[in-house]
């Protein structure tokens, strides 16, 4: 696999070096023979190979420029500080470099104001997308042949992924690890990963990897899941509260999700248990009733099953990260 990080002025730093660690850490957790067939590899691309000034001003050295004629498996668009409209006016040649790309194969994941990059390249219209909150407006009347979706959090056309935040972006991720290496190893990196990562509680309305359009009931179900988890719900519960018959509501949930509900409440709970582990001073006992499961026992297994660690090992983990510090 080769993966393409763009650099650009005011890009920001953090849309490239915790993805960049991701991917490397889990192409590492493969088997020698695996890793030798199938080798990967990370580049920089940039206009010049004179460092751009990134965020904070810290500049990093580009691998190769646009006019290289190495393809791509996966590209990585940032997202950048202020106004993305001026960083496209000192670099025009970099919707011509993604539309190449994507004609020859690649997956293009864009992440905030960086999606307008994609937009630039005409690859989203009347494709459904979407960017930053603060940018929506200015999006839309620049745009106006793109369907913004402004509750999404992730939106997928094709091979061409709109991320709204770096934690969406890193979800994004996690998704392709788990695609291309595995869900054990996907598992892992977001042990490892996945606590230094603030969620916003922002659900993605959108399948990844699909198309669909945004359905409210749907963002209703996910918006009730979230402040319900800690009581027993069932799927005919949760139908009855957004006003569907139970068979249309398990297909449109499906259908947008990517998830039945039932496995999209089970993963909530996960979320929100390793918060609280992470986060509160709360007995295993206490977290467990606080995510829905009245038997401590029977979540410590659900846990161990999902992260490939208990919660015991789990906190522990997180504090010695957080703490050890020299």
């Amino acid at each position: 696999m080769r993966v393409g990080f763009i650099l650009f002025h005011r890009a920001l730093i953090t849309g490239i070096s915790l993805s960049a660690e991701m991917l490397t850490s889990a192409a590492s957790l493969r088997d020698r023979k695996t890793q030798q067939q199938s080798p990967f590899e990370i580049k920089l691309i940039a206009s010049s190979l004179a460092s751009p000034t990134l965020t904070a001003g810290i500049r990093i050295q580009p691998d190769i420029t646009f006019e290289d004629e190495t393809n791509f498996d996966i590209i990585i668009v940032p997202p950048m500080w202020g106004n993305p409209i001026s960083s496209i006016a000192k670099h025009p040649q970099i919707p011509a470099w993604l539309i190449k790309q994507y004609h020859n194969g690649a997956q293009i994941i864009a992440t905030g104001t960086g999606v307008t990059w994609l937009a630039e390249t005409g690859l989203l219209n009347h494709q459904t997308a979407t960017t930053h909150w603060y940018f929506y407006d200015k999006f839309s009347q620049r745009y106006p042949q793109i369907k913004l979706n402004r509750q999404a959090s992730i939106t997928s056309a094709n091979g061409l992924y709109c991320t709204e935040s770096i934690n969406s972006q890193t979800e994004m991720v996690l998704f392709l690890i788990s695609k291309y290496y595995g869900q054990k190893i996907a598992n892992t990196i977001e042990t490892h990963y996945g606590h230094e990562i603030s969620k916003s509680g922002h659900q993605p309305f959108y399948e990844i990897g699909g198309q669909v359009q945004f359905d409210e009931s749907i963002a209703q179900a996910q918006d009730w899941m979230q402040r319900c988890m800690s009581q027993p719900l069932t799927t005919q519960q949760i139908a009855q509260h957004c006003g569907l018959p139970l068979r249309s509501f398990n297909r449109k949930f499906k259908d947008q999700v990517g998830q039945a509900p039932h496995q999209y409440l089970q993963k909530i709970r996960m979320e929100t248990a390793k918060e609280l582990l992470r986060d509160f001073g709360m007995s295993l006992s206490d977290v467990s009733e606080q995510v829905g499961y009245k038997d401590p026992y029977h979540f410590s297994t659900r846990f161990q099953k999902e992260f490939n660690i208990t919660p015991s090992q789990y906190r522990n983990m997180v504090k010695a990260k957080a703490y050890n510090v020299q």
